[in-house]
């Protein structure tokens, strides 16, 4: 979520979402058992009809910065959540969503780092990870977002790229005007840096920044241990 613009752009209000629904398979939590074949085969449907509203929208209204993100958006999930795998969809799917996102960016460039940002991604999930990455820089260079940003840790992670992901942290962070935002970028610099501790893992951050860090994972932590004790209390009584 870049703070630049107050267009609803789809995918890229949401921090949770920019950050746990980034990579391949990143929707899916650990441990969730498998569906049938018969519910998996209704969620496609879902899914794909869902695509299909948007990418017909998106059909009729080409450089619209909305209809151009949310047709890129499902088309992204399809690939990630395995349904293009599972299911046959139009050859020309990808082409026609990465092409209106490029007319939006033209018509709308004040809405170039969120646009580049989901073209990024939906690159990185057609398996085109050099493109993606290099589209996603470009997105972060343009203007520091959520999304991009989460994308390219993980990636600079992966290929144990100490530096690149301490460069994208000292940037992307100052952009970031909320404390839900400014907690999710120092969060995940924590955890893309391979550090043990928090004080490693934010050595390029000012003392007020770790601070802040350091308060706020703490109250996060007490309402975690708060709500599990509640579970726990309501569990008893029934």
């Amino acid at each position: 979520m870049s703070n630049h613009s107050s267009k609803p752009i789809r995918g890229i209000a949401s921090v949770a979402v920019a950050l746990t629904c980034l990579m391949p398979a990143g929707c899916h939590p650990k441990g969730q058992q498998q569906s049938s074949p018969e519910v998996t085969r209704a969620a496609d449907d879902r899914n794909v009809e869902r695509m299909e509203k948007m990418r017909a929208r998106a059909l009729h209204a080409p450089g619209s910065t909305v209809e151009a993100s949310d047709f890129a958006f499902e088309v992204t999930l399809l690939y990630n959540q395995g349904v293009a795998q599972r299911r046959k969809v139009s050859p020309t799917l990808a082409e026609d969503a990465l092409q209106n996102l490029d007319a939006a960016v033209a018509a709308h460039p004040a809405d170039a780092g969120d646009l580049l940002a989901l073209k990024g991604e939906l690159l990185v999930a057609l398996g085109k990870n050099e493109d993606g990455v290099r589209v996603l820089q470009e997105s972060n260079a343009t203007q520091p977002n959520l999304r991009a940003f989460g994308v390219l840790g993980k990636s600079y992670k992966a290929q144990s790229k100490a530096a690149e992901v301490e460069a994208l942290c000292k940037k992307t962070l100052p952009a970031m005007k909320s404390d839900e935002s400014r907690y999710a970028v120092l969060d995940e610099c924590i955890k893309d840096s391979g550090a043990t501790s928090i004080e490693a893992g934010l050595r390029w951050a000012t003392a007020k920044d770790v601070a802040f860090y350091k308060a706020r994972r703490h109250e996060l932590e007490a309402r975690g241990a708060h709500a599990a004790k509640q579970r726990a209390k309501e569990a008893q009584q029934k």
